[in-house]
């Protein structure tokens, strides 16, 4: 995988879908292992974009991650960020996390979230696996699913 011939391949991507970005960075994110490609746009594109970002986001995400995997053999999880919003969301995450496995750490007891959307509740399964001293399980179904995290016993 060479990194250049990835970074083109996504210049070029975004440029063939006639998005006006003003910068396009990558991240690479180990704590959730996947790259996390930031757009930063302007104008009424912008407000569009908000409207309907989660569907925008996947969307484009799925089609980056199967277009770079044919080309580049790349296979780590995207995720298009749009002006900081996904970014900002992700680092939330992490650090409700680390607040509650102190929490957790510190009073000996478990700690149940309340609802998080299956992408949350991702977040933090992935964010926290190789955390030492705790584990964490999700139990119930739909919108009665619940994220515990616990002393390691």
């Amino acid at each position: 995988m060479n990194q250049a011939e990835i970074n083109k391949t996504i210049h070029t991507f975004f440029s063939a879908m006639n998005l006006d970005t003003k910068e396009i960075s990558l991240i690479h994110d180990n704590d959730f292992n996947h790259l996390v490609v930031s757009l930063r746009i302007s104008g009424s594109l912008e407000e569009s974009l908000y409207e309907i970002s989660t569907l925008i986001h996947r969307d484009i995400a799925r089609i980056l991650s199967e277009f770079l995997k044919k080309q580049h053999h790349y296979h780590k999880d995207i995720v298009v960020d749009i002006n900081n919003q996904q970014i900002k969301a992700i680092n939330h995450i992490k650090s409700m996390a680390e607040i509650v496995v102190e929490r957790v750490l510190f009073f000996d007891k478990t700690y149940e979230f309340g609802y998080l959307n299956a992408y949350e509740r991702m977040l933090i399964h992935s964010y926290l696996k190789n955390t030492k001293g705790i584990e964490t399980e999700s139990t119930g179904e739909g919108r009665e699913r619940r994220l515990s995290i616990k002393k390691h016993s």
